[in-house]
């Protein structure tokens, strides 16, 4: 296994592991375990459980961010923000992000890592907006970021049975 192969694979447990049980799960000897490895090769990879905190919450910043400009570029921008806000994989990963968003560790880097979710949110409001043809007396990039804080907020409630 490359080096490379070794640290996508530690950071895919621990997106999975993330999502399944919540960022209290992530410790460094769960994801070891979870990616079929030691924990000694995780922390050959990730200084401690900060850093890979850290490089998890910035792959799961690159996930959103392609899924809303995937929303923005498709032919119904409304019917890509509907799959976008429902799909439970993409739900799970979005608590967990927003989970790490909050945790004491990450914090400080909080708001570097909002920022290009806030631009691509901005993106597919605006992308709504002209397809909708509304020019609203407020910015897209605000109503971006309510579009944001609702999937967010979708994100974080529990998910009910509806059968």
């Amino acid at each position: 296994m490359s080096r490379a192969d070794a640290a996508t694979r530690i950071l895919d447990a621990a997106a999975s592991l993330g999502a399944a049980a919540g960022v209290a799960a992530l410790s460094l000897q769960g994801v070891a375990s979870a990616a079929g490895v030691s924990k000694a090769l995780v922390l050959y990879h990730f200084e401690g459980k900060d850093q890979l905190l850290a490089a998890l919450a910035a792959r799961l910043v690159a996930e959103d961010v392609a899924a809303l400009d995937t929303a923005v570029g498709a032919a119904d921008p409304l019917d890509a923000w509907r799959e976008v806000a429902g799909d439970a994989t993409r739900r799970a990963r979005r608590a967990l992000l927003v989970g790490l968003l909050h945790d004491a560790a990450l914090r400080a880097h909080a708001t570097e890592l909002t920022v290009p979710r806030y631009a691509a949110a901005g993106r597919l409001a605006a992308a709504l907006l002209r397809t909708a043809e509304l020019r609203p007396r407020i910015s897209p990039a605000l109503v971006g970021r309510v579009l944001l804080h609702q999937l967010d907020g979708v994100a974080a409630m529990p998910a009910t049975n509806t059968e």
